[in-house]
């Protein structure tokens, strides 16, 4: 009989249990979430790969979208990450998941996540395409809405290229069209202020190949923009142009060094591996030449570290304090290096450096290539809270189909600790 009443009382204990869950269902268990400040999150911009590009972070957590164009919520204390979907019974595998937002940036502001999505929807039986547009979401992905459209004219033959704005202190930067506008944070578009860039006419094209490619940024007052240019000799260079945005004024402020002022480097004359802007300086990691810095008001450049002592071709990102610089193979040269060989280093190092270039220390990543034999290469992704996140990339190949195997990639998401070197897997993702 005690028996009995133990297993009715575990019985009973199970289904509380369930009830409760039940009442949670619907509901995901993520703070509501503030930033200290709405300034663009510089360091959050950094990622060396393609499979982890978009990220923002709040006090407590982080927000990122994975290569499957879901979004995820990664608790800075416990490391557990949660997705952004709370529906009952949902499998997380197609755009009928709150957590599929397949955007192209991703920012946190005044209590909701944003990112922008090209996207159409159903209207009287027609499908509509309103081009890019930014949409808010809460912070457990539920309440979807679309706040700021981000195209004149949706669809438009000149306006193909994906855009990849930013928001800093409560307004939109965004290009279109080869230019590049401002617009406060939902607001409409037809009242953007015009920056800088020449509109681009209809060339009847699916692309317009005269678009230039802006990569955006924001530090203080500034906002920051970087396009790569034709030179008079016909070639391109990377040049950076500063927008006041108090005097509403744009200026030229630096441009991709020539080899006789920083030495060779693997893409000599055209950009730099990694760049990142702070209080008026520009500093920049040239793989296979060094780590520089350069005064955007004087145009004084300065070598900081000499980092190929310690590898000769890398990857970098940069945060406030640091440049963390990871071994690399030396892929821009366009080599295909054989795994195992001499040759092939596969980022299993990161050296650490102040912003001053001062040494700091090197963090092994020897461990995680010891314990998988399948494990390539690792990429940076960002760095915040004394942590660096990095993937892992594990290389597997299908059984053959025919004549052909296919190649299959196994990402694991990592942080290392500066201070510790202990290093820590990320799971519940992908």
């Amino acid at each position: 009989m005690k028996i009995t009443k133990r297993l009715l009382a575990a019985l009973l204990a199970a289904l509380l249990t369930l009830s409760l869950a039940a009442c949670d269902r619907g509901r995901l268990d993520i703070p509501a979430g503030q930033v200290t400040t709405d300034d663009f999150q510089k360091n959050l911009h950094q990622s060396t790969t393609k499979n982890l590009r978009y990220v923002c972070e709040t006090e407590t957590g982080i927000y990122f979208q994975d290569s499957d164009v879901f979004a995820y919520y990664l608790e800075k204390e416990t490391k557990r990450v949660t997705i952004l979907c709370c529906k009952p019974d949902c499998e997380h595998k197609d755009n009928t998941c709150n957590a599929y937002i397949y955007g192209h940036s991703l920012w946190f502001y005044d209590g909701k996540l944003y990112f922008t999505n090209r996207d159409g929807v159903i209207e009287n039986g027609n499908v509509v395409d309103y081009g890019d547009r930014i949409y808010s979401i809460n912070p457990d992905g539920t309440n979807r809405k679309a706040v700021q459209n981000l195209e004149f004219t949706p669809n438009g033959e000149t306006s193909k290229y994906q855009s990849h704005p930013i928001m800093h202190r409560g307004v939109v930067y965004f290009p279109y069209c080869g230019i590049l506008y401002a617009a406060p944070l939902g607001g409409n578009i037809e009242d953007a202020e015009k920056i800088w860039g020449t509109e681009l006419e209809n060339s009847g094209m699916v692309i317009n190949k005269g678009a230039p490619n802006y990569e955006l940024w924001a530090d203080g007052n500034t906002v920051y923009f970087m396009v790569n240019l034709e030179q008079n000799d016909g070639t391109y260079k990377d040049t950076l142009f500063a927008y006041d945005t108090a005097e509403k004024s744009v200026t030229q402020v630096w441009q991709t060094p020539d080899k006789e002022e920083v030495g060779e480097w693997v893409s000599t004359g055209v950009s730099v591996n990694q760049w990142y802007v702070m209080e008026g300086q520009i500093y920049f990691y040239l793989s296979g030449g060094d780590f520089w810095r350069s005064n955007l008001n004087t145009g004084r450049t300065e070598k900081l570290a000499e980092t190929h002592e310690k590898v000769q071709y890398g990857s970098a990102i940069f945060t406030d304090d640091y440049l963390c610089l990871l071994n690399d193979r030396p892929d821009s040269k366009g080599e295909e290096l054989i795994v195992g060989s001499p040759d092939y280093i596969g980022g299993d190092t990161i050296y650490l450096y102040k912003l001053n270039g001062e040494y700091v220390k090197e963090l092994s990543l020897k461990s995680l290539y010891e314990k998988n034999e399948n494990l390539t290469t690792c990429k940076l992704c960002f760095c915040t809270d004394g942590n660096i996140y990095f993937l892992a990339d594990a290389v597997t190949w299908s059984d053959r189909v025919g004549s052909a195997s296919h190649k299959i990639d196994e990402l694991t998401l990592y942080c290392i600790d500066i201070d510790t070197s202990e290093i820590t897997q990320i799971y519940n993702w992908q």
